[in-house]
Parts: structure tokens; sequence; C-alpha cells
């Protein structure tokens, strides 16, 4: 009876336990790329990149299992399928680019899915040192180098304001043309208000004069740096 199961199990060039681990490794250290990008709410997060490895990690096995049933003889190339998960892997991360008013939002969040699809790869060849460590090194360029990011801006003046103002005609233009150079990212509509997200080229002082040159105006509820 055992030999007539045998038939239906495959036979890896590894143990079947440690295919199991690959694949639940590819989750964890997907899960923790998520968690950080689900943190800072961006629109791929938790389970996207939880999924993208261990996606990742089961195509690489694939790629391996392959030329261990089939030979491996000139036309059967393990790292052929391998290699279609980094091409294909843009359309997803195109997905995670979005456009607000003149900025682009989500460049590195579609970065971090292209990654961990390469850790995804990495854990599935087996290569368990270089995933762990390059799980590391993403989670600080994430987390710890966004802080150092937000310091190198602020020294130039680029800062964000939230402004809410009551709906009343042309108040838009009016808000655009006290803050003169600064980019519109959003507008938005709640009940009987509008919500106005701008980046402003200003250091402390200008951006300061300018909210209460903007309190100033009867329609003005609101205005702060984020």
């Amino acid at each position: 009876m055992l030999e007539g199961l045998s038939r239906f199990v495959e036979i890896y060039p590894f143990p079947l336990w440690e295919g199991f681990l690959r694949i639940l490794l590819a989750m964890l250290l997907g899960a923790l790329i998520g968690l950080e990008r689900e943190r800072r709410r961006q629109p791929a997060g938790f389970r996207t990149h939880t999924v993208l490895a261990v996606g990742s990690a089961l195509i690489c096995i694939v790629s391996l299992f392959m030329p261990s049933v089939y030979g491996s003889g000139l036309n059967v190339d393990p790292s052929r399928i391998a290699s279609q998960v980094v091409s294909g892997i843009g359309f997803l991360g195109a997905g995670a680019i979005l456009r607000m008013g003149v900025s682009v939002k989500g460049l590195t969040t579609a970065a971090s899915l292209w990654t961990t699809a390469g850790i995804g790869l990495a854990v599935g060849a087996g290569m368990y040192a270089l995933s762990l460590f390059s799980t590391l090194v993403l989670l600080l360029v994430l987390s710890l180098m966004s802080k150092v990011e937000r310091e190198f801006l602020s020294k130039k003046g680029l800062r964000q304001v939230k402004v809410l103002v009551k709906d009343s005609p042309n108040i838009v233009d009016r808000i655009a043309e006290i803050f003169g150079e600064a980019n519109i990212l959003k507008v938005k509509r709640i009940e009987g208000s509008i919500e106005i997200l701008l980046e402003a080229p200003y250091d402390e002082e200008e951006i300061s004069e300018k909210i209460r040159e903007l309190l100033r105006l009867e329609e003005v509820i609101s205005a702060e740096v984020i």
C-alpha cells in the first residue's frame, strides 16, 4: 500500500519538511515587511507582502523541482521560471503607485514589493542567511531611514500643511494664492467643508506666517503642519 501511495508523492531535490520550512519562512519575512508598510498605511501592506513572499518562494521551489523531474539538459534552466517573477512583479508594483497632484506616492512600497519578491525567491532557493539579512536591511531602510529622509526634507523646507475650510466659492484658489509656491496634493470635501493638503517649500518661520494669514480668513476652520 505504501508503495502505491509513493507514486503520488513527488521526489524533491531536498527533504519535504525543508520545503514546508521554506514556505513558512518566506511567509514570516514577508509579513514582517508588510507590517511596516501597513503601519504607514500604504496601499500594499501586510497581506500583499506576505502573499507575494510565499508565492515567490513557491515559484522558486518549482523552478528547482523541474530539473529533478525532467533532467538537467541544455533545455532545462532552473532560473528561467524564477526570472519571470522579477519582471512580472512590475505590474503589482505599478498598482501601489499613486499620483496626488504633482507628487507621486507609493514608489517606496513598489520597491519593497519587488525586494520582497527577491527575498521570497532567496528563501525558496534555500538561501536562508541572505534572506534573513536582506529582510533586516530592508526593515532598517523602510523604518529608520525614513526618519533621516524627513530630517533631510525638513532642511530643504518641504512641509505638508492640512487646511480645513468651509465650502465656499473660490476658497481653494484663495488658499493657493496665499501659499504661492505650494503644491496642492489633495482636495477632499467633507459634509459642507473642504480638507486641503498642501506641500509648501518654506522654513518654519515662513510657514507660520502663512498659517497666520490663513487663519484671518473667515472660511478657515483650522490649519496645521503635519
